[in-house]
């Protein structure tokens, strides 16, 4: 996968010592959200097993035991498949994002003036029978509309209208990598998009859930500058509620600059470590507004070579606060990598300020979101 480029710079290093051994720098591209980009930055491989059903049964019934409040979700998805989706919510608007799983416009509904974001998932491919195809978007469905917390999207509908599905969600303006693209964020401001990102990861290790796509495309900012987390289109689930331990998975499933390095050179992976290691990569790229690699293998990319020879060359360009966790956030040995409570538990990121729904944090300032619509 490569990433359509406008400029390539080299960033002086804080102290020399950590320049690498053969002297080299990283080279950073910056990425451009454009056609290219849609074309190369998504890399999706669905795994879906024959159990996973059952494990859904017993995944909604710990929801229900968690969550007392009702939404449309548990309902419409048995009871109300098909509905005129205009007449239910309102009036088309502009398209807001595109993958491989399908696009995302925004809906009004006259009644109230309330917005939503549908996704209307992709076509039915022709070597895919019906039964797998529906499969697919039931299952992203499932996982979404049981998921309830303030740093999660919530997934309220699923419609199909002849043979296409459209899922309602919870609209918030910005995705947070058009925010990091276009706003130069502060220290104060980065910290609390990450420790909202970690917020809502605790939320979904806690339900059993990796989510496997976890990028900044992938989290979006409401007008009170909550991060949520949303696409659960690769997510698996790896823990039912009456399990103490999480199984392997299988498959590549995200984009490239983002994937954890063993889903490349493992056969089955553990999804929680997976999604801690493009936690970090999330972070990085907020504070240098480029990728610090196009895809995390030796052979194929420069940098991460180097950055397997000395982890400095990547560390050297992030604040000195947050080096020696990212040096365990960023550990290729994933069987070495921080686990989430490790992470948690990290002074720095105990001492972070993040908004919440609540309240707004009074200590740290968001610029104004860069919306396009």
């Amino acid at each position: 996968m490569t990433c359509q480029t406008s400029s390539i710079y080299h960033k002086k290093k804080e102290d020399s010592s950590s320049s690498s051994s053969s002297g080299q720098q990283f080279i950073f591209k910056k990425p451009i959200y454009n056609h290219h980009y849609h074309q190369t930055h998504y890399h999706h491989h669905l795994e879906r097993h024959d159990s996973f059903f059952q494990d859904m049964k017993q995944f909604f019934f710990k929801s229900k035991s968690n969550h007392s409040k009702s939404t449309t979700s548990h309902s419409s998805f048995g009871n109300e498949f098909n509905k005129d989706l205009e007449s239910r919510y309102g009036t088309w608007g502009t398209f807001v994002g595109k993958g491989s799983g399908g696009s995302v416009r925004i809906i009004r509904r006259a009644i109230d003036n309330k917005v939503f974001a549908v996704k209307q998932f992709r076509k039915r491919r022709p070597q895919e029978s019906e039964r797998e195809y529906v499969k697919k978007v039931t299952a992203e469905f499932c996982i979404g509309s049981t998921l309830h917390h303030d740093n999660i999207i919530e997934t309220l509908d699923i419609i199909q209208e002849d043979d296409r599905f459209y899922e309602i969600m919870e609209y918030a303006p910005c995705d947070l990598f058009s925010v990091v693209m276009k706003t130069k964020l502060t220290p104060s401001e980065i910290g609390c998009c990450w420790r909202q990102l970690l917020n809502g990861l605790a939320y979904l290790q806690d339900m059993g859930i990796g989510h496997r796509d976890l990028k900044l495309d992938n989290l979006v900012m409401d007008e009170h500058h909550i991060i949520k987390i949303i696409d659960f289109g690769t997510a698996v689930v790896v823990r039912s509620p009456f399990e103490n331990k999480e199984r392997l998975c299988s498959g590549v499933c995200g984009s490239d600059p983002y994937i954890a390095p063993e889903q490349y050179s493992q056969q089955e992976y553990n999804a929680f470590a997976a999604d801690i290691w493009s936690c970090g990569i999330i972070f990085v790229c907020m504070v240098l507004r480029r990728f610090a690699w196009r895809i995390p293998r030796p052979r194929q990319d420069d940098n991460y070579r180097m950055y397997l020879k000395d982890q400095n060359t990547l560390l050297a360009y992030i604040p000195r606060y947050a080096r020696s966790l990212m040096a365990h956030v960023l550990d290729p040995n994933p069987n070495q990598r921080y686990s989430l409570s490790h992470l948690l538990a990290d002074p720095w990121v105990s001492s972070l300020d993040a908004c919440t729904t609540l309240k707004p944090n009074d200590h740290h300032h968001h610029h104004p979101l860069p919306l396009h619509h």
